[in-house]
């Protein structure tokens, strides 16, 4: 009877680590999707200050940034959460230059703390992808 209990014990906290498992995963993979309709600036900043492209995009509840910037600028690449290619920015294989995220402003406080996948938004957010010099 014993050797029973702790079969159906250990099969129990299988199901219990799988569960927990797949629970982390999804929570990780959820990246931020709009809560609402509206419309965001989304604008692209060369190393010099200079605008190389700006948009009104419209989206619509349940939209994520990624599909939103997909759709609306030419030669988007991410790589491991980061963006790494928005029109002509590129960064480097050596990181002297990298794309900053800035959201509401370009003022060192606006800059972004997460990835373009967790940056939320809603109607009138702007957000700035500004090519950045890294300084060591």
């Amino acid at each position: 009877m014993q050797k029973k209990n702790k079969i159906i014990l250990t099969i129990f906290l299988a199901f219990v680590a799988i569960f927990g498992i797949i629970a982390v995963s999804v929570i990780m993979m959820n990246n931020y999707s709009s809560k609402s309709d509206g419309e965001i600036t989304v604008a692209v900043i060369d190393e010099d200050g200079k605008t190389i492209k700006e948009k009104d995009i419209d989206f619509n509840k349940g939209d994520k940034l990624e599909k939103l910037l997909l759709d609306n600028f030419d030669n988007v690449t991410f790589d491991n959460g980061m963006i790494m290619t928005i029109e002509t920015l590129e960064t480097p294989s050596d990181w002297s230059y990298f794309i900053c995220i800035y959201v509401d402003g370009l003022e060192e406080e606006n800059k972004s703390m997460v990835g373009y996948s967790d940056i939320e938004f809603k109607d009138g957010t702007k957000i700035y992808f500004v090519f950045t010099e890294l300084i060591y």
